[in-house]
């Protein structure tokens, strides 16, 4: 089953909001773009690759959509910007490149992007309020950005519907475009933010005051009774505190004297045998006998 990155986003976001100033990154196009996603990267980082994907004019058409206050778990359904999540999850067959990037640390400005694709493909700019919701019936001859400026979604119940507007609002302008051109979307956005919470600061309070603290002192009563006690056992014999001679070491001395005993009789047997020199000597003679006869 393939997942893109923008499925990830749609399937995950919503679990956790890991990182509150980061904002995720969109691009599809019908053109062959060289362009890698990532769950995280920097606004510097993700530049260096739009520089490289679209710094050759791939299109002739450039939708760059600046979407303010947007998180990635604003993406946690489908039904946030659907036809975005159609170009994205492949759904729609006239996307031939796309890229995602989850969490993009720090501020990636439009402005760059539009003077990077100015500048290297001398696209001219058509501006697209995207508060009003107009635009024109049709768009000149590329090289052309289509700049569509949002304003920052509420932080209200109503932002699901508000980005599900906009979404709207993209896919009518690129129906727009002539279907002999080819076009790349980009869609860059902006962390959004937060409500403050109010800190509360937690303050102990002494629970026992000065005047009812009492002042703890160690009893060496029973320290000094030890003491003299062991004085006084110092001065008994060492043989009234200690026995030697136990049983137990007394049976160990027996048993290891008769062990002694029994191997000085076991050397001394051995030792006693006598064997002669001519019991290993052979006996000829009788072979010289019967050689004789």
């Amino acid at each position: 089953m393939h997942l893109s990155r923008f499925g990830l986003v749609a399937l995950g976001a919503a679990a956790v909001d890991a990182f509150r100033d980061t904002s995720p990154f969109f691009l599809a196009s019908t053109s062959e773009v060289l362009a890698n996603s990532a769950n995280i990267k920097t606004s510097a980082s993700l530049f260096g690759d739009l520089s490289s994907a679209l710094g050759a004019c791939p299109s002739e058409y450039y939708v760059v959509v600046n979407q303010p206050g947007v998180h990635s778990s604003d993406f946690a359904t489908r039904k946030s910007a659907p036809r975005l999540g159609a170009k994205m999850l492949g759904k729609d067959k006239s996307i031939r490149s796309k890229m995602s990037v989850n969490e993009v640390a720090g501020l990636l400005e439009v402005k760059q992007i539009k003077g990077l694709l100015e500048e290297k493909c001398q696209a001219q700019t058509t501006v697209v309020d995207g508060s009003s919701g107009s635009y024109p019936s049709y768009f000149e001859s590329g090289p052309r950005i289509i700049d569509i400026e949002f304003p920052m979604l509420s932080l209200g119940s109503d932002r699901a519907d508000q980005l599900s507007n906009n979404d709207g609002l993209i896919a009518d302008i690129i129906d727009r475009i002539p279907s002999s051109s080819k076009y790349t979307l980009v869609y860059v956005t902006s962390p959004r933010e937060f409500p403050e919470t109010d800190s509360v600061v937690y303050e102990t309070e002494d629970a026992y005051p000065d005047s009812v603290r009492m002042e703890l002192k160690r009893d060496y009563s029973s320290h000094s009774s030890y003491s003299s006690a062991s004085e006084s056992d110092r001065q008994t014999s060492l043989f009234d505190e200690y026995q030697f001679f136990t049983p137990g070491l007394f049976m160990g001395f027996m048993a290891t004297f008769l062990c002694l005993i029994i191997l000085y009789i076991a050397i001394s047997a051995v030792s006693s045998l006598r064997v002669p020199y001519a019991a290993f000597e052979k006996d000829t003679s009788a072979a010289v006998q019967k050689k004789q006869q």
